[in-house]
């Protein structure tokens, strides 16, 4: 690759990140609908023809920042999965990850939650579609692996549910959870610490499927120090009990 080529390359990543900055704070601010290519454009400083350049449509823009958000994320999972302990524990290290990730990244996770809601996947371009569903799959094998050697190791019995079952059910109950400790219409109770709410949902999952430690049976808080410590040292907002 030529001198010139490698400087055009640059710029083009550089001039892509830039309409993603400022299309994730209008899709904050405004939501999907409201994401307006004219307004994006005169944001940029950049003519709409160059937003085309980059991006086919506004589903692409919108799909384009939740693939950013789940990269980040899977970024997280792969180093909580080798943190060294039970597989129990690195369970626990996964969820610590995801509010790692919540805490470290509000806006990604919005704009995450607000897109799992619109129906704008078909109209997105198939190349990127697939670059999100790779960084999907990213978080996904690194929960898997640790279901498959739980259940190699004993800690947690092989019953009626596949190893991939068990992962969409540990992360239907994280998602939901965010969404629940998030939403403003969730007047009936209050949470104290929503986002540790999330951790006590999966552990109640975890404990419901026999996954050995039991909760009772471990020290959540001198594991989530250790994970702390040895794994997300920069995780300022953690407050060990």
């Amino acid at each position: 690759m030529s001198v010139t080529q490698a400087r055009k390359d640059r710029e083009r990543a550089e001039r892509e990140e830039l309409i993603l900055d400022h299309a994730q704070r209008s899709l904050l601010k405004d939501g999907f609908q409201n994401l307006n290519l004219d307004d994006l454009a005169k944001a940029v400083e950049y003519s709409k023809g160059t937003l085309y350049l980059h991006f086919k449509t506004k589903e692409d823009i919108a799909l384009a920042v939740a693939t950013r958000a789940i990269r980040e994320r899977a970024d997280l999972f792969e180093r909580a999965m080798v943190f060294k302990g039970s597989s129990r524990e690195r369970m626990r290290a996964i969820g610590f990850a995801s509010l790692h990730f919540a805490h470290v990244y509000p806006d990604y996770f919005s704009v995450e939650l607000m897109l799992k809601s619109q129906s704008f996947w078909e109209k997105a371009d198939p190349l990127r579609q697939q670059g999100h569903g790779m960084e999907g799959a990213r978080c996904f094998r690194a929960v898997h692996r640790i279901v498959t050697e739980a259940i190699e190791t004993g800690d947690l019995t092989r019953g009626q549910l596949s190893p991939e079952e068990i992962v969409f059910a540990i992360a239907s109950t994280a998602i939901g959870s965010h969404i629940m400790g998030r939403s403003s219409h969730a007047g009936m109770f209050v949470m104290q610490d929503p986002l540790k709410m999330v951790c006590q949902n999966v552990d109640i999952l975890l404990d419901g499927l026999g996954w050995k430690p039991l909760s009772k049976d471990m020290n959540p808080d001198a594991v989530d120090r250790r994970i702390k410590r040895e794994v997300f040292p920069e995780a300022t907002w953690f407050k060990p009990s």
